[in-house]
């Protein structure tokens, strides 16, 4: 039998490994490696129309940061992405209070346009985000495959989609505009995040079954790693569309939308590799820029670095 002061030494040893965040009234426990998020409205409202804000925290990163926390990006981390149960990941309930918590700084944003990424956990931020902002009713809503995550295992991988739309999606938001995740004879893109992948790879792809598909994705994720399953190119290749998508809409929106901001939920490797330096840098790029940083979860960044207002 444990003695009493072997049980509060265990106690006490746990604690270790584990803080505590209230929001909402409500307390949390999290890695002592969780960082908070800051919110400096004056600088966000005067140093770009475009806000990049990555989604909530959800069951996997709970269980990622712990295991970084304790042991390293080693065999653990691996086997984390490779578990199924965390396909789509969801926010978790601390998530779902951090989105709460940042719709009072949300709420003061003038927003013309959200893109989405179509992830469950981007698409649940943006409901918890936006339900009650002002002009909930007058923003347009884009689900856009471009920034989704980078492949690293099944996370970044979903099932169902359009079912999950039908049922849930759909009824989050007023205007909800999914034309970017349809294929061309009318039927869901199942398989959004297997496209932009590098050539060689995506020619791997043509007429296969999902689950083969899936399987080919995982068996790349593991050979990689730690790298992920699409090389460094691909994801900038598409995070430049995005970026020339932003700024075709803010080029050709009315002048009385001149001034609104764009707000993009996506990513953590997604908003490193939007954000990075990549000029001077060479192919194959092997790393990530050294300007960029992981960033938190619900923590907004306006787009400073790039040029906007120069005609495409």
């Amino acid at each position: 039998m444990i003695s009493k002061a072997s049980l509060h030494f265990f106690k006490s040893q746990v604690r270790n490994y584990f803080k505590l965040i209230t929001l909402n009234g409500k307390t949390y426990e999290v890695p002592p490696n969780f960082r908070e998020p800051v919110y400096d409205m004056e600088n966000l409202q005067n140093s770009s129309n475009v806000i990049l804000m990555r989604h909530g925290n959800t069951l996997f990163n709970l269980s990622y940061d712990q295991i970084f926390f304790e042991k390293g990006y080693g065999n653990e981390i691996l086997d984390l992405w490779h578990d199924d149960i965390f396909r789509d990941s969801p926010l978790s309930d601390f998530g779902i209070e951090q989105c709460k918590h940042t719709a009072q700084f949300a709420e003061q944003f003038d927003i013309d346009m959200v893109l989405i990424s179509p992830m469950r956990r981007t698409l649940q931020t943006a409901h918890y985000l936006l339900r009650n902002h002002p002009q909930k009713d007058e923003i347009k809503y884009v689900v856009h495959p471009g920034i989704r995550e980078r492949v690293y295992g099944y996370c970044e991988m979903t099932r169902n989609w359009g079912d999950k739309y039908n049922r849930i999606y759909k009824n989050l938001f007023p205007n909800l505009d999914i034309s970017l995740m349809m294929n061309q004879d009318g039927t869901y893109d199942e398989l959004f995040y297997s496209k932009d992948f590098q050539p060689e790879v995506s020619e791997r792809f043509k007429g296969m079954s999902k689950k083969t598909i899936d399987h080919l994705i995982m068996e790349a994720a593991r050979d990689n790693f730690p790298k992920a399953a699409e090389n460094l190119e691909s994801t900038c290749d598409r995070t430049q569309r995005v970026k020339d998508y932003v700024k075709n809409h803010i080029q050709t929106r009315s002048p009385e939308k001149a001034n609104k901001k764009i707000l993009l939920i996506t990513h953590c490797v997604t908003l490193r590799i939007w954000m990075g330096n990549w000029s001077g840098m060479s192919k194959p790029y092997q790393d990530f820029p050294k300007n960029t940083y992981w960033v938190c979860n619900c923590e907004f960044y306006p787009d400073i670095d790039y040029d906007y207002a120069t005609p495409i």
